[in-house]
């Protein structure tokens, strides 16, 4: 087998790194009076988005913000969001956006591992930030967004960052129960952007939805495509709009949206009212990624809109940024048992890999592994967690040629495209968001009433994942009291209801079946990863 091309190679696929602050900068000079940010009544231009973000920085720098320090962000109106990670960028430092509607715990350990030095907050959430100090043992330095002085009150710092800095900070699921911090590289960010507004010949005036949370790293997927593009990030007016598919549909059609990005949870949410072909008139793509996305959802759409509004399925964990493989959606993947992951964007090549890190042939199951100069730096001040999880390429002879092991299992079809089968771990995908088991079974053991938990994901009849939790009682247990303290600690993915206990097995677990919601399914456990047993 050849060797693989150079590290270097790899990345000059992929075309010249433009800082991505730059390049939102670049197309504010062009489009100034262009609204930027759309969000319900509230709307923004280009040139306002720019003079705010150089605010943002000069305000920055007069509180002794220096290049490489991490600068958290506790606001949820778009607008205040993205005018603050610009202007930390600006400003050389590295942003750490926190979700105010994150459970307390979550807020707290995010800022304990990012341990950023400053914060800008939203008016409205200052009381957060001080809870989340006290909690926390920690004192940040306080800049209201809201006290910002206009443009030009204070001196932009003049910093450039190169392409290996740190530029943001995102949490994903740890196996502790505490977030992973994950440390973002700022040509990663740019890499992803330019490839997506090439790909799909966006330009000025494009309409791009964002309805991801901030603290994940699809936020910038969001926000960043459009602005770069010299079009409008379209957001919605309240964020539980998402949950309700006639709004959310209607919201799609009154922003006239040309690019939705989605996760096929959501866009299961549109399928579900039923739209006719003329629904969804200016609407050209649908970008899903975050979790599997079902042949019969596609059959479903294309049956209704044909090719009108073409669906791409995406593929990437956070610690390879956003996504490194696509695939343009076919008629014929409505057929297929399993719509493919597609192939590797330039700058980014995927191998699958046996247990004994070999390359899998075609048809054969292994762990997907994903090799680009475009992923993350790793854990925040996790180094043994970065070696376990980003290792030497077993391929190449480069030391610098680094390998991001996925942990998903998956095979190479005969066309070269990609399939996803499952997890060699005890990691499921809710909503497009990372869930680790292990932590969520510990924190209902540790409830009263509780002697032991067992944590599974299951399909609902629409073929949503969701998690359903086995006990076995130890006594009386209190489902309200239990709500409560899941609803405390764990995110919205992880937590819906409680349910009335069921009658247990003869071995003193609740029985699977007998168990499961009503109108749910109760598959037997899926083990993909046992195959690997033969590998």
């Amino acid at each position: 087998m050849p060797a693989p091309e150079s590290p270097a190679a790899l990345a000059a696929e992929a075309g010249a790194h433009v800082p991505i602050h730059r390049l939102v900068q670049a197309a504010a000079g062009r489009f100034a009076g262009a609204a930027a940010i759309e969000q319900g009544e509230h709307r923004i231009t280009h040139g306002e988005l720019e003079r705010r973000a150089g605010a943002v920085a000069a305000a920055l720098a007069a509180a002794g913000t220096a290049r490489g320090d991490l600068v958290a962000i506790l606001a949820e109106a778009s607008a205040d969001v993205i005018a603050s990670a610009l202007g930390v960028l600006r400003a050389g430092g590295a942003f750490v956006p926190l979700d105010p509607r994150s459970p307390a715990t979550r807020l707290e350990d995010a800022v304990a591992a990012a341990r950023p030095r400053v914060c800008l907050v939203a008016a409205e959430h200052a009381p957060v930030l001080q809870r989340i100090e006290r909690a926390a043992g920690v004192a940040l330095l306080s800049v209201r967004l809201d006290e910002v002085g206009p443009a030009g009150a204070g001196e932009e710092p003049q910093i450039e960052l190169g392409p290996d800095d740190l530029a943001y900070v995102c949490f994903t699921s740890g196996s502790t129960g505490r977030p992973k911090a994950i440390a973002g590289r700022l040509s990663a960010i740019d890499h992803f952007i330019r490839w997506e507004i090439d790909a799909f010949g966006l330009g000025p005036g494009v309409r791009v939805s964002q309805l991801t949370s901030p603290a994940f790293d699809a936020f910038l997927r969001d926000a960043f495509v459009p602005l770069a593009a010299g079009g409008t990030v379209c957001a919605p007016p309240a964020r539980d709009l998402v949950a309700e598919g006639d709004r959310l549909a209607a919201w799609i059609e009154g922003s006239g949206l040309h690019l939705l990005h989605c996760t096929p949870s959501l866009f299961r949410l549109l399928l579900a009212q039923e739209p006719v072909p003329e629904r969804f008139p200016a609407l050209r793509h649908v970008l899903l990624a975050g979790e599997p996305l079902p042949p019969a959802d596609v059959r479903r759409w294309q049956a209704v809109f044909g090719q009108r509004i073409e669906l791409v399925n995406l593929y990437g964990p956070s610690e390879t940024t956003m996504v490194k493989l696509f695939h343009r959606v076919r008629p014929a993947d409505a057929a297929e048992a399993l719509v493919p992951i597609g192939k590797p964007m330039p700058g980014a090549r995927a191998l699958v890999l046996d247990g004994r890190q070999r390359p899998c042939p075609p048809g054969k199951l292994g762990e997907i592994c994903i090799r680009t100069p475009y992923r993350a730096l790793g854990y925040l001040d996790q180094p043994e967690l970065t070696r376990q999880a980003f290792v030497p390429n077993p391929l190449g002879a480069d030391a610098g040629d680094v390998i991001y092991r996925t942990g998903d299992l998956g095979r190479v079809r005969e066309d070269g495209n990609l399939e996803v089968i499952g997890r060699r771990d005890q990691q499921v995908k809710v909503r497009g968001v990372r869930v680790e088991l292990a932590p969520i079974e510990a924190l209902l053991r540790s409830q009263e009433g509780i002697a032991d938990a067992a944590v599974v994901d299951r399909l609902d009849g629409e073929g949503n994942t969701f998690l359903c939790a086995y006990l076995v009682l130890a006594g009386e247990l209190d489902a309200e009291r239990l709500g409560e303290v899941l609803r405390g600690q764990l995110p919205a993915a992880d937590y819906d209801e409680v349910f009335p206990p069921r009658p247990s097995s003869r071995c003193g677990w609740c029985d699977y079946q007998r168990s499961c919601p009503e109108g749910q399914q109760a598959a037997a456990p899926h083990r993909p990863w046992d195959a690997l047993a033969e590998l």
